[in-house]
């Protein structure tokens, strides 16, 4: 006859803070004993006309929690932490984040808390110059960033005005 083990499965899973809220929320959900995970980087920010450095969430509102399917968690308490707002849900399910994926974000955190992204160099409707690729010397107007590592222009081509997607190192201010 064997004894089984009662072995609990832990998953991430997605939650969202109240807007401007992340970090008060992390430390509300810690000081409760949950295992959380906010993705942080480096981020310029201008301050009284002086650029400096500003380390904040990778995902604004967005950080991740290690729980099991409540066998052994209480999710209850979670609601109504201090900053939270809800669990991402896909229906009614709480959304579940794969391991592998906060596996990669944490080595990616190692990579952006060496350096800064500089995500307010450019604002929408700034003219820019386009250095880098078929469009090299032409001037297009910055519409928004994308992501890290794009950012969308509207370059006018024959009196059309089209979306381009670039990298920010493409561009500079007109």
């Amino acid at each position: 006859m064997s004894v089984m083990s009662v072995e609990t499965d832990r998953n991430w899973f997605l939650l969202t803070s109240k807007p401007h809220k992340d970090e008060v929320a992390e430390f509300q959900l810690r000081n409760q004993g949950y295992d959380v995970y906010r993705p942080l980087a480096k981020r310029l920010r201008t301050q009284r006309g002086k650029v400096v450095t500003k380390v904040e969430s990778l995902f604004p509102r967005y950080m991740f929690i290690h729980l099991d399917d409540g066998v052994n968690d209480n999710w209850a308490p979670i609601r109504s932490t201090t900053g939270i707002s809800s669990f991402v849900c896909f229906g009614t399910e709480a959304a579940r984040v794969p391991d592998a994926l906060i596996a990669t974000l944490k080595q990616q955190e190692v990579y952006l808390g060496e350096r800064a992204i500089d995500l307010d160099r450019f604002h929408n409707g700034d003219k820019v110059v386009i250095t880098d690729g078929p469009f090299r010397g032409l001037e297009a107007i910055f519409q928004k960033y994308d992501g890290e590592e794009r950012v969308i222009v509207l370059l006018e081509i024959l009196h059309k005005q089209t979306k381009l997607a670039l990298t920010p190192g493409q561009l500079y201010a007109a």
